[in-house]
């Protein structure tokens, strides 16, 4: 694989790790702070205290779609091009964990009422990862991120069985960022073709894969040039997300702070790119915070809701929110401790060997230094 890189993929990062947790809380506040509460759809009694700040959270994903691009190129480093290798280490990390979340909280949804209602028609399509692409609702709507996470994933397996001996991975990222600057300025008039290439959340995944060469290799003009591409890009999709949602009529003026929002987060991951030791002091609370993202991730939303629904009324909403919040974190830590830590390891030692023969179809070059 041309990586064009000047030495081996750095260790783990903490800030990396930071990062993470902060998206995964930012969403948990947007559900319980705002979502939850509106129109009286998944919480009876809400929060407007937090909703003013908690509104701003869902940008958390966008963070997430940042990270990902940054850690699937050093994934992809780190398994020198194999496919088998990246293949084994997204699916062993990402399902194991995912089908217990899954199952628990179909089952702690038996007698609830719609919206927090599951079916088993839910629940099975759930299992693949990608309902909404079978046209179903998932078990819970935060595995949406989840299926454009896969298509992501798939673009870099098809990048690395067919092409990567015809192209640098900075060719790739600058030829899909074409495409979604040619996509970006007609929303919806093309659908197929925005889902295919992942318009309007592209830009995140394009901007992490650029930081992260940045951070190997140096920010050069062109990759200063193309991660400000992005930026207007990535403010393009956050103001038309924004004035397109009906929760923001009469709040026209909050959307430059849902830019600067964005903008901070672009913001993180540059000073991760320039000082990737950051935070290095506090390695092993990251990590640690770190583990919990997922998992958290996974479960907060409709296992929350139902926590502070069924608690509200006899402790009092406040307290409520917090034993909800000191309760999904004890369970995303029992998940990783008794799931991920245990079966992701061996799930991915059994699976790699198995998908050996996709490194045959094309062998990988060799890597090149930069000069």
């Amino acid at each position: 694989m041309n990586t064009n890189v000047r030495g081996p993929a750095p260790g783990r990062l903490p800030a990396l790790d930071g990062l993470r947790f902060l998206a995964a809380l930012s969403v948990l506040a947007f559900h319980y702070g705002y979502r939850g509460a509106l129109g009286g759809l998944y919480l009876k009694q809400g929060y407007p205290e937090l909703a003013p700040v908690a509104r701003f959270g869902d940008l958390g994903v966008h963070l997430f779609f940042l990270i990902s691009g940054f850690v699937i190129l050093l994934t992809v480093e780190a398994g020198k091009g194999l496919p088998s290798h990246f293949i084994a280490s997204r699916v062993s990390r990402l399902y194991p964990v995912f089908w217990v979340a899954a199952t628990l909280t179909t089952v702690l949804m038996i007698g609830q009422s719609e919206p927090l209602a599951v079916t088993l028609q839910q629940y099975l399509a759930s299992l693949t990862m990608v309902p909404t692409r079978l046209h179903v609702v998932p078990v819970d709507m935060v595995y949406w991120t989840l299926a454009v996470e896969l298509q992501f994933y798939l673009f870099v397996v098809l990048y690395l069985i067919f092409l990567q001996r015809l192209a640098s991975i900075d060719t790739m990222l600058v030829l899909w960022l074409l495409a979604t600057v040619c996509l970006l300025p007609f929303p919806d008039r093309f659908p197929h073709i925005e889902l295919l290439v992942l318009v309007p959340y592209s830009t995140f995944f394009i901007a992490g894969g650029l930081f992260y060469r940045a951070m190997r290799d140096g920010f050069t003009r062109s990759r200063v040039a193309l991660l400000a591409v992005c930026w207007v890009c990535a403010m393009v999709t956050i103001h038309r997300q924004f004035v397109t949602d009906p929760r923001s009529a009469g709040n026209a003026e909050l959307v430059w702070l849902y830019m600067l929002a964005g903008t901070l987060c672009f913001a993180a991951i540059a000073t991760l790119s320039v000082h990737p030791d950051w935070m290095g002091k506090y390695a092993k609370g990251m990590a640690f915070l770190g583990a919990l993202t997922y998992p958290l991730y996974l479960v907060h939303q409709k296992i929350g809701y139902v926590s502070i629904n069924a608690l509200a009324p006899r402790i009092g909403r406040w307290w409520a929110l917090g034993i909800t919040i000191v309760a999904v974190l004890v369970l995303a830590w029992l998940l990783h401790r008794l799931i991920e830590v245990p079966f992701n390891g061996r799930f991915r030692r059994w699976l790699e060997p198995r998908l050996r023969r996709a490194d045959r179809i094309l062998p990988p070059r060799q890597p090149e230094r930069a000069p």
